[in-house]
């Protein structure tokens, strides 16, 4: 195993930065003991000394982000509750008015973001002076999402002046662009399904009904209504057959424009320099590494944003990954092979799962399986849709007769599924979440090297 490992050396790299990373909090303990250890190593063998100092070096960087973070929540709140002027810039959109950062807050720079509850429209990239009362944000555990955007508090605004905007920016433009193919397909579907497509499509979930949400999160297929890997690994599964030799740059363009789109969540940022580095070895007649690119993809995320391992969205894609590209194929049953995948990740996330959330929807298993196809069905419309609203408007009445079928039977059997929900409720412990994957770990080596000694 460590022969596998030792060749790999983007996996070294990530685990070390796991670890350096998960100490981060014991750094001022743990500096000198480990700088001896990487110093005696030195002389003994030195990759283990080269481990060390990355351990150190990430644990170092990631202690470093989370005072800067943490400083600038102290400072906000010592303002809470007190009108404030702040200068800023327009990072996104949200539901109730819009997300800044490149804070500065009564003269002083401040690391983050703020909230702005507004009713007032600006675009992003604008650079606003805003006034009114400022409150800190009091949730700061690292798992959070508050903590993984770097949130410092929310600014309730009474007066918005526009300082200036940007000719060309191109998060605006994306933006814009999601909000065209949003109004152009209106016509030919119910606001209902249009907002399905989009969720699933582009990962425009803000405007998702209520109850097609709860649904969806009662019956474990709350990941389907996102943009992740799926949706990128079936664009260029389906394009990839059309594109040969050097045209291929083009399909990593797309990748990166569709990344972009859909705002750039850590599963689209993972598939797509995983697909990346995949396009890039087939230019290059080289063998692709799956789990070398894997680690790369999880090292390079890391090394910009530490704090996303604590982050669900990262648990869950990398581990999803590493189920299928790791677990999988391991195991060889014969007429349950097209189903395999499917069960191998909700059974390596079962536990996850049930660690962040306290419980688990049995019907989660089943219902994957058999929603997977449609699911795959509106993906591949849903791409088709969004260019040809801007093309061929006759296709996309043709697409909307195929699709609508087929999201009306999988609202369907989600409704189904949501009336025969039955619930694991646990909330297991770090140490029982370990334990778990411990034995997972082993059951899966146990059923490996058995089914490899029935073969012989």
């Amino acid at each position: 195993m460590w022969n596998e490992i030792a060749g790999r050396p983007s996996v070294i790299l990530f685990l070390s930065l796991v670890t350096g990373i998960s100490i981060f909090r014991y750094i001022n303990l743990l500096f000198v003991p480990l700088i001896f250890l990487a110093a005696g190593f030195l002389f003994i063998k030195d990759k283990v000394s080269v481990i060390i100092i990355l351990v150190l070096l990430s644990s170092w960087w990631a202690s470093k982000n989370y005072n800067r973070y943490m400083d600038s929540i102290e400072r906000v709140k010592s303002l809470s509750g007190s009108r404030v002027n702040a200068v800023c810039r327009v990072k996104d959109i949200s539901r109730y008015g819009m997300v800044v950062d490149n804070l500065i807050i009564e003269n002083d720079k401040y690391y983050g973001v703020l909230d702005v509850n507004t009713e007032e429209k600006f675009h992003h990239g604008d650079t606003l002076l805003i006034s009114g009362k400022i409150y800190e944000n009091r949730i700061n555990s690292v798992e959070r999402r508050e903590f993984q955007t770097r949130l410092i508090g929310t600014l309730y605004s009474n007066r918005i002046t526009l300082l200036s905007s940007k000719k060309f920016s191109l998060k605006r433009s994306l933006y814009l662009l999601r909000q065209k193919i949003k109004d152009r397909l209106s016509p030919f579907f119910t606001t209902e399904e249009r907002d399905l497509i989009m969720a699933m499509v582009l990962g425009i979930d803000e405007d998702l009904n209520y109850e097609i949400y709860k649904n969806f999160k009662a019956t474990g297929l709350i990941h389907t209504l996102v943009a992740s890997g799926t949706q990128v690994s079936i664009l260029v599964a389906g394009l990839i057959p059309f594109i040969k030799g050097g045209w291929i740059a083009i399909l990593f363009l797309l990748i990166i424009l569709y990344s972009f789109i859909t705002g750039l969540g850590i599963s689209i940022i993972r598939a797509g320099i995983m697909m990346g580095i995949n396009l890039i070895a087939r230019v290059l007649n080289e063998d692709y590494d799956p789990f070398s690119s894997l680690a790369f993809s999880g090292s390079l995320i890391l090394l910009f944003d530490p704090f996303a391992i604590f982050g669900t969205s990262f648990q869950l894609s990398f581990l999803a990954t590493f189920s299928l590209i790791g677990i999988s194929p391991l195991i060889n049953i014969k007429r349950l092979n097209f189903i395999i995948p499917t069960l191998t990740v909700q059974g390596v996330l079962a536990p996850l799962l049930l660690y962040k959330n306290g419980s688990l929807p049995l019907i989660s298993f089943p219902i994957n399986v058999i929603v997977a196809p449609l699911i795959s069905i509106i993906t591949i419309g849903g791409f088709i849709l969004a260019l040809s609203t801007f093309t061929f408007p006759f296709i996309t009445s043709i697409i909307s007769i195929i699709i609508k079928p087929v999201i009306y039977l999988l609202l369907r059997t989600v409704n189904l599924g949501n009336s025969m929900t039955y619930n694991i409720d646990y909330s297991p412990g770090t140490i029982e979440l370990i334990a778990m994957y411990i034995i997972i770990g082993g059951l899966i080596y146990l059923g490996y090297t058995g089914l490899h000694k029935d073969n012989k």
